[in-house]
C-alpha cells in the first residue's frame, strides 16, 4: 500500500510546485497523479521488496495540454523513494528526451521540494571509445581483413584531423565523449570507427578503463535515482538480461512516455537481417583476421586445433550460403534478374521446406563457427594487460575489438537463419519472413529478414512479468476510443488499469477542420500529383504558417516542383536540411514576419512543437493509411483473417487513426493557439470508416465544402 509519508510527499510536491510557478491545478493532471498512486499504491510485495501482485501497468492516455509530465514525476519519485526503487523514463525521440533533461525535470527538482539525482542514460554507440581512437591514430587497426567492415581503405586526412581535434579536446577537457555533445555534426562513417559495441569492449581490461566516458556516464547512473532513457535503450538492456547498463527490472518503475511506440521499437530490436553478399564478405573477413593474427602473433597451442578448422567451417557455410542464393533466385522467379529492388514475402511467414533443411543447417555451421571464433575471442580477453596470457598484450590490445565485433555479426546471422528454420507453434501469431533484392548499378545483394508480427508476449514476458511497476503515457494510445489496439500490440493484460484524461483544450472555439470542395478520394500518378498542387494552390495563403503532411517522399517533392513560383518559394520540405535546422529556419523567418510553409513526412506528424503563430494551419494530404505492402503489417493482416477477424478493421483503420490524432495536435499545443486543419482527401467524407476517424479526432468545428458527403459529423459550408 501506498504509505502515508509517500501520500503526503506527492500532495505536498504538488501544491509547492503549483506555487512556485503561480500556476492554477489541472483536473486531468489531477486525475494522472491519482491513477499512478492507485497503481503503484496497489502493488503488492514481500519483506525483500520483490513484486508478487500481476497488476503492475498503469495505462494513461493524456490529452495535449494535461500537464503529463509533471503528473507522472511527482507520482512516482515520492512512492520510488518510500520502496527503495528506481525510477526509469523512457522516450521514443530525442525531443523529448531533450525536454526532459534540460528543463521539465530540472523545474521539478527546484520548485517542488523533492529531493532527488537525475542522470541522462545513452548506448554505447554514443559514446567515443578511446581505444578505438588512440588505435586509428596510430593506424594500427588498418588491417586488410577488415578494411570492408569499417568503411574501406585507411582514415582520410580529414577523418585523421578530426581525430586529433577529438583527442585534444577529450584530453584537455573540453570534450567528454559524447557524440550529441560534440559542436558540429560526425558524419556515421567517421564515427563507426570510433565507437565500440559491448562485444569489442574489454570493459576493465582496456588499458583506458578509467577514462572511458561509457563507463565515467555508466557511474553517474548508479547514483542517480532518476534515469533518463530511450525505448531502444531499454530494449537493448532487456534483451541483454536487465541490469547491463540500466537498473535490474525488478527494482525499477519505468514510465514510458511516448507509449505508443513502444511496441514497434520492441518488434524491430527483435527482428533479424543477413544479406548474403555481406555474410560471404563476412566469412572472408574471419579467415583473413584469423590469418593475419597468426602471422603476426602465432597460434597458441591450446587454439591450434580450433584454428585448424575454421577454414573447414567457413567453407561449410560458403557452400550453404550458395544453395540458399540458388533457391532464393528460383522463388523470385523472373524479378530476380530485373533491375530494381523486389521482394517476396512468405505468407504468413511459412518458408519452403528446402529453405527451412537448409536454414538449420547454416544455423549449426554457423554455432560451430562461432565457437570457434569465441575461443580466439576468450584467448585475446585473457591476454589483455596480462604479459603470460596466449597472446602478447600489445597485440590482445589490437585485434579483441576486431574478433569480438566479428563474433556479434556471425551470431546476428546465426539468429536469423535460426528463425527462418524454425516452423512457428501452431496458434500463436507468426514470424513475419520475407526475402529482397537489389539489383542496381551499385548494388547486387540478397537479404532475408524476419520479424515478429506482435510485441506482446516479448514485452509480456521481458519487461511488464519482470518490472517492478510500470506507466505507459502518451496523447494517443487508444485507437477510436479503445485501449484494444495498445493492449494487442504491447502485451499489457486488460485488469490493468487503463484511463483516458482529456484534453483541457476548448478545441471547437480554438480551431475547425475543413474538407474543401475540391477534394477527391487518395490517388497516384501525375495526374492526382497535379490536382493536390491545385488544392494547395487554393487552400494555402501567405499570412499564416503551414504545415503540409505527405505520406509519401516522391509525391512530396514533385507537388512542391509543380506549385506556382511565388508559393513555391516559401516552400521548405523537411529533406532540404537536418529537421532541427528546418525547424530553425522556420522560426526565424516567421518571427521575422516572412511568409514560411514546411512539407513534411511521418516523422513531421508527431514530435515537433510549433506553438502560437508557428504553425497556424495544418494541411493533411492523404489519410494516414500504412503502405499496404509492409511484410510484418502484410503477415499480421493473414494471420487476423486465419482467425476470422477483419484486419482493416482492427489493424488499418486503428493505426490510421492514432497517425490522424497525431498530425492534428501539430496545431494545437497551448490554450490560446488558433487554426486550421484542412483535409484533403475525401474518404473522411464517401467511406463508412471516416467517421470513426473523424469522430475520434479532437472535438475541433467540423466543416465541409463537399456537397452529399455521407459523414453526419460536419456542417455543410
Amino acid at each position: 500500500m501506498l504509505s502515508a509519508e509517500a501520500k503526503h510527499a506527492i500532495q505536498d510536491a504538488y501544491s509547492q510546485f503549483l506555487k512556485a510557478k503561480k500556476l492554477k491545478p489541472r483536473r486531468g493532471q489531477k486525475q494522472m497523479v491519482a491513477a499512478i498512486a492507485r497503481t503503484l499504491g496497489g502493488i503488492s510485495y514481500d519483506d525483500e521488496g520483490v513484486r508478487t501482485s500481476n497488476l503492475p501497468v498503469c495505462v494513461v492516455e493524456a490529452g495535449t495540454g494535461t500537464g503529463k509530465t509533471l503528473a507522472y514525476l511527482i507520482s512516482t519519485i515520492p512512492f520510488a523513494e518510500d520502496l527503495g526503487k528506481k525510477i526509469v523514463v523512457s522516450t521514443a525521440t530525442v525531443a523529448l528526451q531533450e525536454q526532459l533533461i534540460v528543463k521539465d525535470i530540472p523545474d521539478v527538482a527546484k520548485h517542488s521540494g523533492l529531493e532527488f539525482r537525475y542522470a541522462l542514460a545513452k548506448g554505447r554507440g554514443r559514446y567515443l571509445c578511446v581505444h578505438k581512437l588512440d588505435l586509428e591514430l596510430q593506424d594500427q587497426r588498418m588491417f586488410e581483413a577488415t578494411l570492408d567492415m569499417f568503411g574501406g581503405g585507411e582514415s582520410s586526412q580529414d577523418q585523421k584531423d578530426l581525430f586529433n581535434q577529438m583527442l585534444d579536446q577529450f584530453l584537455s577537457g573540453k570534450w567528454d565523449g559524447d557524440r550529441d555533445n560534440w559542436p558540429e555534426q560526425v558524419e556515421q562513417e567517421d564515427w563507426s570507427r570510433l565507437t565500440a559495441t559491448h562485444r569489442e569492449c574489454s570493459n576493465r581490461r582496456c588499458p583506458h578503463f578509467n577514462a572511458c566516458p561509457f563507463f565515467t556516464a555508466r557511474k553517474s547512473l548508479e547514483d542517480a535515482d532518476l534515469i533518463i532513457a530511450n525505448h531502444d535503450l531499454v530494449m537493448a538492456d532487456i534483451s541483454l538480461g536487465g541490469g547491463a547498463v540500466l537498473p535490474d527490472p525488478a527494482q525499477t518503475i519505468y514510465v514510458f512516455d511516448e507509449g505508443h511506440h513502444l511496441p514497434d521499437k520492441a518488434i524491430n530490436h527483435f527482428a533479424g537481417q543477413v544479406k548474403l553478399h555481406q555474410e560471404e564478405n563476412l566469412l572472408k573477413q574471419i579467415g583473413k583476421s584469423v590469418d593475419g593474427l597468426g602471422k603476426q602473433s602465432g597460434t597458441p597451442m591450446g587454439l591450434l586445433q580450433v584454428v585448424q578448422a575454421i577454414p573447414a567451417a567457413i567453407d561449410a557455410i560458403s557452400g550453404q550460403l550458395k544453395l540458399v542464393r540458388h533457391m532464393v533466385m528460383s522463388f523470385m522467379g523472373e524479378q530476380a534478374e530485373q533491375e530494381g529492388y523486389h521482394q517476396h514475402r512468405f505468407r504468413m511467414g511459412l518458408v519452403p521446406d528446402e529453405l527451412i533443411e537448409t536454414s538449420v543447417e547454416l544455423n549449426k555451421s554457423h554455432n560451430t563457427l562461432y565457437g570457434q571464433v569465441d575461443k580466439i575471442v576468450d584467448a585475446l580477453k585473457s591476454s589483455l594487460n596480462k604479459e603470460d596470457g596466449e597472446y602478447r598484450q600489445q597485440d590482445a590490445e589490437r585485434w579483441f575489438p576486431i574478433f569480438g565485433l566479428l563474433l556479434a555479426r556471425l551470431e546476428a546471422a546465426g539468429m536469423l537463419w535460426l528463425s527462418f528454420g524454425q516452423r512457428d507453434l501452431e496458434g500463436n501469431p507468426p514470424t513475419s519472413r520475407w526475402l529482397e533484392r537489389v539489383y542496381t548499378e551499385s548494388e547486387d545483394d540478397i537479404g532475408l529478414y524476419s520479424s515478429p508480427i506482435l510485441a506482446a508476449e516479448l514485452l509480456a514476458k521481458n519487461l511488464w512479468s519482470r518490472c517492478f511497476g510500470a506507466v505507459v503515457t502518451s496523447a494517443t494510445l487508444t485507437a477510436l476510443g479503445r485501449f484494444d489496439r495498445f493492449r494487442m500490440k504491447a502485451g499489457v493484460a486488460r485488469d490493468n488499469h487503463s484511463e483516458i484524461i482529456e484534453s483541457p483544450f476548448n478545441y471547437p472555439a480554438l480551431g475547425e477542420i475543413v474538407v474543401p470542395s475540391g477534394a477527391k478520394e487518395a490517388g497516384t500518378g501525375p495526374e492526382y500529383n497535379e490536382h493536390i498542387v491545385k488544392l494547395l494552390d487554393e487552400n494555402l495563403t501567405l499570412d499564416e504558417s503551414a504545415l503540409v503532411l505527405f505520406t509519401n517522399r516522391r509525391m512530396m517533392n514533385d507537388v512542391k516542383g509543380g506549385l506556382p513560383f511565388e508559393l513555391k518559394q516559401h516552400v521548405m520540405t523537411q529533406d532540404e536540411f537536418s529537421k532541427q535546422e528546418v525547424i530553425r529556419q522556420h522560426r526565424e523567418k516567421i518571427e521575422s514576419k516572412k511568409p514560411s510553409i514546411l512539407f513534411g513526412l511521418a516523422s513531421f506528424a508527431e514530435g515537433i512543437d510549433l506553438p502560437g503563430d508557428l504553425l497556424q494551419h495544418v494541411v493533411i494530404v492523404r489519410l494516414p493509411f500504412s503502405v499496404p505492402d509492409d511484410p510484418v503489417d502484410a503477415t499480421l493482416a493473414e494471420w487476423l483473417e486465419s482467425q476470422g477477424r477483419n484486419p482493416f478493421m482492427e489493424i488499418s483503420v486503428p493505426d490510421a487513426s492514432v497517425r490522424l490524432i497525431q498530425a492534428c495536435g501539430r496545431l494545437i499545443r497551448t490554450e490560446t493557439d488558433t487554426g486550421k486543419i484542412t483535409i484533403l482527401d475525401k474518404r473522411v467524407l464517401t467511406k463508412r470508416y471516416g467517421r470513426l476517424l473523424i469522430d475520434a479526432l479532437p472535438p475541433f468545428e467540423k466543416k465541409s465544402c463537399v456537397p452529399l458527403m455521407q459523414s453526419r459529423s460536419f456542417n455543410v459550408i
